[in-house]
């Protein structure tokens, strides 16, 4: 059947229509996401895109075998930019230098005060961080945007978020999503209900801004020192 995306509001529109290139381009390089067989905006102002038919399923649970497979997909986003104008990076690294994130996160209780305390120590530890910006990033990758058929991925869907960035963000998102069962229930302290922003923001932005280091040094302070690898690109997210 095809797949439609309208689900958002009309302001996305442009995003889906810019989408089609790198979709095409990551397709071309062997990445399994369906072809989008027509793109466009309605009357009304929403965006669309219709995908071709991809066999499979998605997972409630996710098994062992199946979070391997999952491993072997989001290592294939290494290098494989397909918008260097759309910067997943560039959009973390305002996140973590304005202060409503960490003060949203402090909020939620002592989890949160926790996690944000935890996030300090990490930066101040490794100094300024850049993250890298060469790698696909898909925005929203969780079991419920994979396809399986049988002992493989056939399908990654709801692809329209696609920029350039690090690759860990995505692996931050994966380990923050409700059906990612197999690893919360290894992960001491963290309830599905913690599955929400802004504690499971914080926790995806943190696990990104650990995955590269740099010996630079300046002025902010460690907890918000990160950087994105080419401050000129336009943000993500």
């Amino acid at each position: 059947m095809p797949y439609r995306s309208g689900a958002r509001t009309s302001s996305w529109a442009p995003q889906i229509e810019r989408a089609a290139a790198g979709v095409a381009r990551i397709r071309a390089a062997g990445y399994p996401t369906p072809a989008w067989l027509a793109v466009g905006t309605s009357a009304d102002g929403f965006g669309y895109q219709i995908q071709e038919f991809a066999r499979g399923h998605t997972r409630p649970q996710v098994t062992v075998s199946e979070a391997r497979l999952l491993i072997g997909v989001l290592e294939m986003h290494a290098g494989l930019d397909p918008d260097p104008q759309r910067c997943w990076s560039e959009f973390v690294t305002a996140r973590m230098a304005g202060e409503d994130l960490w003060r949203q996160t402090a909020g939620t209780g002592p989890t949160g005060r926790d996690l944000v305390h935890a996030c300090e120590r990490l930066l101040a530890a490794h100094g300024p961080v850049t993250l890298p910006i060469e790698d696909l990033v898909h925005g929203d990758f969780r079991p419920g945007n994979i396809l399986f058929d049988a002992d493989r991925v056939s399908g990654v869907v709801d692809i329209e978020a696609l920029g350039s960035g690090t690759r860990v963000f995505d692996y931050a998102t994966l380990l923050s999503a409700h059906d990612f069962s197999v690893l919360l229930r290894g992960t001491p302290g963290v309830h599905p209900r913690e599955a929400s922003h802004p504690v499971m923001a914080m926790r995806s932005i943190a696990a990104a801004t650990g995955a590269e280091r740099t010996q630079e040094t300046g002025p902010q302070r460690p907890a918000r020192n990160v950087r994105c690898s080419n401050a000129g690109t336009s943000g993500g997210g």
